[in-house]
């Protein structure tokens, strides 16, 4: 009798316990679609439109899944606006980590950036997974990996996969000297347009991580731009690889802006297969024929066996008044950067 009665009492506590905790999903999936919907009216404010031609939670019972279909978000509020538009988006939750969402957009993503009839640049992958951690002091940690992407702007540019890692501060920078964003990119298989001899246009792997310290005001690039160079700002390239071919190149380092907004800044790091990247800055016309013999005798002193036997070197990299050296090599002038 006694083993009847306790049987009945955990199958009672097991009932209940499943039912609370079934009204809590519902009522939890029912505040996360009116929370969606508030954000997005509280949005517009800020210039920020958000749409959706159909929204449903789902996942019940050991999952918050929210799904959108047609999903559009533009932001008027940045120079110029953006534009992103996912035909199927889910953000997906564990009840008991609210803090990480995992997302998908297994149907691609397309961005445009600039006026619709014509616009700056153009984004667009055939598939987007990644997540988003948060932590309750603020701050988040956005992962992104973007199949088959691509960017359309001045020069057409596709890569075969792209990870992107965004970290936002808990807090804004007080000085110079205090992070703001962290950024980090990792192309893989990336076509270029065209490539100087003996280069082929299809870059192998290209890896950047740079922290940005400083404050960055609001407004025009150009604008922000000297905002940030004039408070002292800096950002730390924490990683940058580079594997092409025969060339592979790795370094870290800091960069900042001059006086005309023009980078400038002091890396170190090592260099395998420079011989091929004298020969591809001649054929492209950014270093002259004499001065890549110069630079091939002043790099041949610095060169050791690296890890595959070919000629390495261990050397600085600069970028002072508009021109590129390696080690004591002069490189030639380096690239610009369009404010206009």
């Amino acid at each position: 009798m006694r083993r009847r009665t306790g049987l009945l009492f955990v199958t009672a506590l097991l009932l209940i316990l499943a039912g609370g905790y079934t009204a809590f999903w519902f009522i939890t999936a029912g505040k996360i679609e009116q929370g969606l919907g508030e954000w997005a009216e509280a949005a517009r404010a800020q210039k920020i439109a958000a749409s959706w031609r159909t929204l449903r939670v789902a996942g019940f019972p050991f999952a918050f899944r929210l799904e959108l279909s047609d999903a559009a978000l533009r932001d008027e509020a940045i120079n110029p606006p953006a534009d992103i538009r996912m035909p199927l988006l889910s953000a997906s939750a564990h009840p008991w980590s609210f803090g990480v969402w995992h997302l998908a957009a297994p149907r691609g993503l397309s961005a445009v950036a600039g006026p619709e009839g014509k616009p700056a640049a153009t984004v667009s992958a055939r598939a987007v997974e990644g997540a988003v951690s948060a932590v309750p002091e603020g701050g988040a940690t956005i992962w992104l990996s973007l199949d088959a992407p691509r960017l359309d702007a001045s020069e057409p540019l596709a890569a075969g996969r792209a990870d992107l890692w965004l970290v936002l501060p808990a807090r804004a920078p007080a000085t110079h000297r205090d992070s703001n964003i962290a950024l980090a990119a990792d192309l893989h298989d990336v076509k270029l347009p065209q490539a100087p001899s003996p280069f082929r246009n299809l870059l192998d792997e290209l890896a950047l991580g740079v922290t940005v310290k400083g404050s960055i005001p609001s407004g025009p690039p150009r604008q922000a731009a000297t905002g940030w160079r004039d408070e002292g700002g800096t950002a730390e390239i924490d990683n940058f690889t580079l594997r092409w071919g025969t060339l592979a190149v790795s370094g870290s380092g800091t960069l900042a802006l001059d006086s005309d907004l023009q980078p400038m800044g002091a890396f170190s790091g090592a260099v395998e297969g420079y011989d091929e990247l004298m020969n591809a800055l001649v054929a492209a016309g950014r270093m002259k024929a004499s001065d890549a013999r110069l630079a091939r005798i002043g790099l041949a002193m610095l060169a050791k066996a690296g890890p595959s036997g070919r000629p390495a070197i261990t050397a600085s990299f600069t970028i002072q008044n508009g021109e590129m050296f390696l080690g004591p090599a002069k490189l030639g002038p380096a690239p610009k950067i369009p404010w206009e």
